[in-house]
């Protein structure tokens, strides 16, 4: 593992963590249940985990459902339930369902399921009429709703830059590039990487270059396109990351403005992910520290404090980080007033679901668990 030397980083403070909002959903041992993130209020929402595989569950944008992936003996399917496990529903689809994204209007979910052959299929789930259809196929495949939950744009095959409408009809945005993963649609447009570095795509259509890149690079701006976390590797190195898996790392994390084009360093260490806070203002980064230790990064108003260090399970590097910026679409790790993040792993020997709060001090074990997500609200 190659680790450049770490650039400063202001000191964590030990104040207290106040009452946090929302509810925390957390998949342990095969099966899903919500708690409070003080550790009260558990609700047990499945009792049949060593039967059935519960994977993945996120929230509704209005934090009342949540959604997962699921297999069982009757077949692949999507679940839903409230927050207390009232109302389970599902739809059935053809594949295993290993990615999903809410439409931010709560109406719809993407999801990403095995196809034919080497494909996915990019399937449309209706949750009101609690109907599932096909939308597109190829791999690999990444997507981004708009806003308005109106249309999605996709990015397919390495070279594929589409926008489906309500009809599925595809409008082609232009050269892209086969070097980044995920589009992102926000209320500034869409993020995207071009031959030439990271683009915006408008409103109306038209295109600008907001940050110059060669080489991989992963785009991962805040929800009201104001500020872009931009992860490249050192073209000059050849990585390999030592936590199981094979060409995870980012090297080198900036923070540009996307109004005046300043770019901030936020870390010049391999990273494994980041993502914004509700607020748009802070972004932690995940960044490699050793053996299979992350230091949890806060990245604020142009300094980068550490708040903790954590050992990331090895099935979450590979399911989830290695595509963070996709997940960072869907997967919600803040808490809804951008006050602290909610991460699964080991710390000091002792594994479980960990509250860590954003200003720093001891960070607090929840539950046990492999799987956890923060609430809207």
């Amino acid at each position: 593992l190659l680790v450049a030397c770490t650039a400063p980083t202001t000191p964590a403070t030990d104040a207290p963590l106040d009452p946090l909002e929302g509810r925390i959903v957390i998949v342990e041992d095969g099966d899903i249940a919500t708690i409070d993130p003080d550790g009260s209020n558990r609700a047990e929402i499945t009792d049949d985990g060593s039967d059935s595989q519960y994977f993945q569950p996120v929230w509704s944008p209005d934090a009342r459902r949540m959604a997962w992936g699921g297999a069982d003996s009757d077949g692949f399917y999507v679940g839903f339930a409230d927050d207390d496990g009232g109302s389970r529903a599902r739809v059935d689809v053809a594949g295993f369902p290993f990615y999903l994204n809410w439409s931010p209007d709560g109406n719809q979910i993407g999801i990403l399921r095995g196809g034919s052959g080497s494909d996915f299929d990019f399937e449309l789930i209706d949750v009101p009429a609690s109907r599932a259809s096909v939308v597109d196929s190829g791999a690999p495949y990444y997507f981004s709703w708009s806003p308005e939950s109106d249309a999605v744009v996709v990015h397919v095959g390495g070279d594929r830059l589409e926008i489906f409408d309500e009809q599925a009809n595809p409008t082609v945005i232009g050269p892209t590039s086969a070097n980044y993963l995920s589009p992102r649609w926000t209320d500034a447009g869409i993020f995207y990487l071009g031959p030439d570095g990271v683009r915006l795509r408008d409103e109306v259509g038209e295109t600008a270059l907001i940050h110059a890149v060669s080489g991989f690079a992963s785009v991962n701006p805040n929800q009201a396109g104001t500020l872009v976390a931009v992860h490249t590797i050192a073209e000059s190195e050849s990585l390999t990351v030592s936590l199981g898996v094979q060409d995870l790392g980012r090297d080198s994390v900036v923070v540009v403005d996307v109004e005046t084009g300043e770019v901030d360093a936020v870390t010049d260490r391999l990273s494994v992910g980041s993502f914004w806070s509700p607020d748009g203002a802070s972004l932690m980064v995940l960044a490699v520290d050793r053996d299979q230790l992350v230091d949890v990064l806060i990245w604020e108003d142009g300094e980068t404090r550490e708040v903790a260090s954590i050992e990331i399970p090895i099935s979450l590097l590979s399911q989830a980080l290695a595509f963070f910026d996709q997940y960072a679409q869907s997967w919600r790790i803040w808490s809804p007033g951008s006050r602290a993040v909610v991460l699964p792993g080991s710390i000091d020997g002792d594994s479980g679901v960990w509250v860590i709060s954003a200003e720093g001090g001891e960070p607090i074990r929840l539950s046990g668990g492999e799987w956890a997500a923060w609430s809207h609200d």
